[in-house]
């Protein structure tokens, strides 16, 4: 859930990156090392509890293990895996899906056929749910195209996994982000607002179902076709936001055969995302045959096959040398990683196969998230959803982590995260599809009518090419009467 702008320097520029940042100093974050120790220095050990397995629920708040206030890095990774083990926990209400596949807790994005929002909030999933046929029905050569916000990071990218079939996402929230009004009469989204986003390839005859999380999907040109298709989940979002953090904690899972290490790879692995050949190059870091594999260098496509993605992990767990608190961050996710390995029987076996790549939050709510106001995985990316967003440089104009493009604006500072809508990229969408009015922030302050006429047109389009202005504007608050501090336009779907 990541930055799906805006800037085609910016993705030109990250994609340049990859190679050479496969070879930087940066990329010394991926040492084996890391990977091969969980540590003798464990100063940071983090543990796990067994009611996370045995009677699954959603955390509500962070722990504060370190006094009032104050949480440890490792409260913030047992908050993320407690989720996950929730999410991928069988619902009580329908034991046949998963608790993050409930549509009684949580509702599925949906779109029409031409990839505008749909209806999501009317419990009705009439819309093409996993954006697997979202154009032209055709029975050869068909095309996809998936919406804006619901692929990779950018909106442009598309992935193939070694079968050479096209990587399929998926969205879910929590449901009361369907009562728009509510949202925006405060300053930030309520505690339990949740967003998660999943990844999914076709498993193909030489991959084990038993070592993914799976999902029969209809694939197929013909949306009247009842055959399915095994998916296998790769790639696992999750962003909460909490009483005490409303600037959402991010979070991110993956499978642990989706990618190699950019440097000093695992040769001995089936890599979903990278052929025998080029992981043997990063590992002989043979600079030709890195270039010619064109590793993080995904093309856009319209295809449901196509030519294997190269893919490689730039940063583990998200982590350089030389970031805040390194140490604490990387032994947290990893001793975690591995103390919950003793629970993950029975149902959860399947867990096993998937890991934490870290998590992102802010230290001060009161402030923004200014990168040096963030804590956790710095340059967190997943593999097979930002895949060429993983040159994070820390020191760059555009930071391409989470808040790179999910920006929050402190509980201090002027403005609304529920208005900006630029903490949430799909809160538009939702309203849109439901039939719902938002309010957006102007870029400046409105005084006059006349300024409106020209101002308000321009706030709604640029937030959603799907929004029209509806002729209102105001300064106060719609809840309290008081001063905003910034104009508000009223948008709705055009």
């Amino acid at each position: 859930m990541k930055c799906y702008q805006r800037n085609i320097n910016t993705l030109l520029s990250a994609a340049l990156l990859c190679v050479s940042g496969i070879n930087s100093a940066r990329a010394e974050a991926n040492e084996t090392t890391i990977n091969k120790t969980v540590a003798s220095i464990n100063s940071f050990n983090c543990s796990a509890d067994s009611s996370w397995f045995t009677h699954p629920s959603l955390p509500t708040e962070v722990k504060q293990s370190n006094g009032p206030g104050d949480s440890s890095f490792c409260d913030f990774y047992q908050f993320s895996w407690q989720s996950f083990a929730y999410l991928m926990a069988s619902s009580k209400t329908n034991p046949q899906v998963l608790n993050f596949q409930d549509s009684t807790q949580f509702n599925e994005l949906e779109v029409n056929a031409d990839g505008s929002p749909a209806n999501s909030c009317d419990d009705k999933h009439d819309s093409h749910v996993l954006f697997i046929r979202t154009a032209k029905p055709q029975e050869n050569g068909t095309t996809f195209t998936i919406p804006e916000r619901i692929g990779q990071a950018g909106g442009g990218a598309t992935i193939y996994d070694q079968n050479n079939n096209v990587v399929y996402y998926d969205v879910q929230f929590s449901k009361n982000m369907c009562d728009v009004k509510k949202i925006q009469q405060q300053q930030n989204f309520p505690g339990g607002t949740t967003e998660l986003k999943t990844a999914w390839k076709v498993l193909g005859a030489n991959d084990d179902p038993s070592q993914f999380i799976t999902m029969d999907a209809n694939i197929t040109p013909d949306l009247k076709s009842t055959s399915t298709t095994k998916l296998g989940m790769i790639g696992f979002h999750l962003a909460v936001a909490t009483p005490n953090h409303p600037e959402f904690i991010w979070a991110t899972f993956e499978h642990k055969v989706n990618a190699p290490d950019c440097t000093s790879p695992e040769t001995n692995t089936a890599w979903s995302f990278a052929s025998k050949a080029c992981t043997a190059d990063l590992k002989d870091q043979n600079a030709l045959g890195i270039v010619q594999c064109r590793f993080n260098n995904p093309a856009p496509s319209q295809s449901l096959t196509g030519s294997a993605s190269e893919i490689c992990r730039e940063y583990a767990y998200g982590s350089a040398k030389g970031d805040l608190k390194y140490d604490e961050n990387i032994q947290s996710i990893q001793t975690l990683n591995a103390n919950v390995q003793p629970y993950l029987t029975d149902n959860f076996k399947v867990l096993s196969n998937y890991f934490n790549v870290g998590a992102l939050w802010v230290s001060n709510t009161s402030k923004g998230s200014e990168i040096s106001n963030q804590r956790g995985s710095l340059r967190l990316a997943n593999t097979v959803a930002e895949t060429e967003y993983q040159s994070v440089d820390l020191n760059a104009d555009f930071v391409s982590n989470c808040f790179g493009c999910h920006n929050y604006t402190g509980t201090s500072n002027s403005g609304s995260n529920t208005t900006s809508n630029s903490l949430s990229h799909i809160f538009d969408d939702i309203a849109i599809g439901s039939n719902q009015c938002l309010d957006i922030q102007a870029a400046n302050t409105i005084n006059s009518q006349p300024q409106a006429e020209t101002e308000c047109p321009k706030t709604c389009t640029n937030s959603s090419s799907k929004l029209k202005w509806n002729g209102q504007w105001t300064n106060q608050s719609a809840s309290t009467g008081e001063q905003l501090p910034q104009t508000v336009c009223g948008c709705c779907g055009a």
